[in-house]
């Protein structure tokens, strides 16, 4: 394992040992280590995301470039309703 030094500002190190002496966190070291693999994990998570979204949109261009509809939805009503339903579904 490496060691990286790192310098924090006076509040977050009091945030950090909040955490720490809510019992959330053995140490200061800990707490700082899993925070920053979270952060890390949820980063990649959104990048790996962000490439499939790419690769569907770049695969959709193609076959629309070969003259074959990408995606075609056949629905009993029209868009607007659906959209109207949904948006009963969940407050806002």
């Amino acid at each position: 394992m490496g060691v990286v030094p790192v310098r924090l500002d006076d509040q977050d190190i009091k945030q950090i040992d909040r955490l720490v002496k809510r019992q959330s966190y053995r140490s200061r070291n800990e707490a700082i280590r899993k925070m920053i693999k979270e952060k890390l994990s949820e980063s990649l998570e959104n990048e790996e995301a962000h490439e499939n979204v790419e690769e569907l949109v770049k695969s959709m261009l193609r076959m629309k470039k070969a003259g074959r509809e990408p995606v075609m939805l056949r629905l009993r009503r029209s868009a607007v309703e659906s959209v109207a339903e949904g948006r009963d579904r969940w407050p806002t």
